[in-house]
């Protein structure tokens, strides 16, 4: 399989890293930081570019992973699928819905294999959780995204790139969230701000309630501005059950009156990488927990939410 990275930051290390243990050569790295692309190239034997759409036609690769910031996403999804390539998207797929969802279609048109990168779909605890919720009904979900952010990130805290905290980190939590409870139907989203004006120029804590679709009620909190143990987590709750999934590999509860203690040794980083090469080599999609499609509804909730802060009021969440 011939594989291409269109952006070579952060994220990109993550999943090079996952195709080494896999064996899996990369043929080509683009990033329009030539010096970045060149060494992260060189540490891949791939061959190096500054314009993605040069490295599409000159390569031509079975798939390529698509990891630039949330604003920085033009055509380059598109542009790959019409390529006929395999699409890894890092998560968030963009700031543009209306462009996110012109891309579904190019990629719905194209029928090639889609995945974005959300891992804690992929994770041990996850799966164990959908083992144990089964057919149940759930009637509240909750969770939080809390750490303490770095002052001298490139892009991060500039909010017309990354989209704010909800958008870009907590989008994990809305998803698992979604995940297990269905889609959202209306949000209502309250910010602080002025506790991490070094770090983010958003909301330093958020917090969002959620109606989904079932009737089922959530709410996420969210910050920038502390150091929390294990701030990734998320909790469901129904009738004689409760779980809480503390990322990336603890979950407990109690099911009618029995305690549920279970530790996962896979987080997903690497299991999504695994089960993307394994849905292309197959060409089945259904094999894909985390499709573009489902990926943009996800979105559409965090837009909704940063609607919700700005407007002061609830927002309804758009349907695709």
């Amino acid at each position: 399989m011939k594989i291409a990275f269109i952006g070579a930051g952060g994220i990109a290390g993550n999943y090079l890293s996952s195709l080494k243990k896999l064996e899996q050569p990369v043929a080509a790295i683009c990033d329009l930081n030539s010096e970045r692309a060149q060494k992260v190239a060189a540490e891949n034997s791939a061959q190096s570019y500054t314009d993605y759409k040069e490295m599409l036609a000159q390569e031509k690769p079975d798939a390529v992973f698509i990891c630039v910031p949330p604003g920085a996403h033009d055509t380059q999804v598109e542009d790959a699928a019409n390529a006929g390539a395999a699409l890894f998207v890092a998560k968030p797929i963009g700031l543009d819905f209306d462009a996110v969802l012109r891309t579904r279609d190019v990629i719905d048109k194209a029928g090639v294999i889609n995945q974005v990168g959300y891992m804690a779909r992929y994770s041990d605890i996850t799966e164990r959780a959908k083992e144990l919720v089964g057919g149940r009904q759930l009637t509240l979900g909750f969770g939080r995204f809390m750490c303490r952010m770095g002052a001298n990130h490139p892009w991060w805290g500039k909010g017309e790139i990354s989209g704010g905290q909800m958008l870009e980190q907590s989008t994990h939590v809305f998803d698992w969230l979604r995940y297990f409870l269905g889609d959202v139907e209306e949000v209502a989203a309250y910010g602080h701000k002025g506790a991490a004006d070094d770090v983010a120029d958003f909301e330093d804590s958020t917090t969002c309630n959620l109606r989904f679709q079932n009737g089922a009620i959530g709410n996420i909190v969210s910050t920038c501005c502390a150091n929390t143990p294990k701030g990734f987590a998320a909790e469901l709750s129904g009738r004689d059950f409760y779980l809480k999934a503390v990322m990336d590999n603890h979950l407990h509860g109690v099911i009618e009156n029995e305690n549920v203690e279970f530790y996962g040794e896979e987080a997903g980083y690497f299991r999504q990488v695994e089960e993307f090469l394994k849905a292309v080599e197959a060409n089945d999609q259904n094999s894909v927990r985390s499709s573009y499609t489902d990926a943009a509804r996800t979105l559409a909730v965090t837009l909704a939410a940063n609607q919700s802060l700005q407007s002061g009021r609830p927002e309804k969440v758009k349907n695709i």
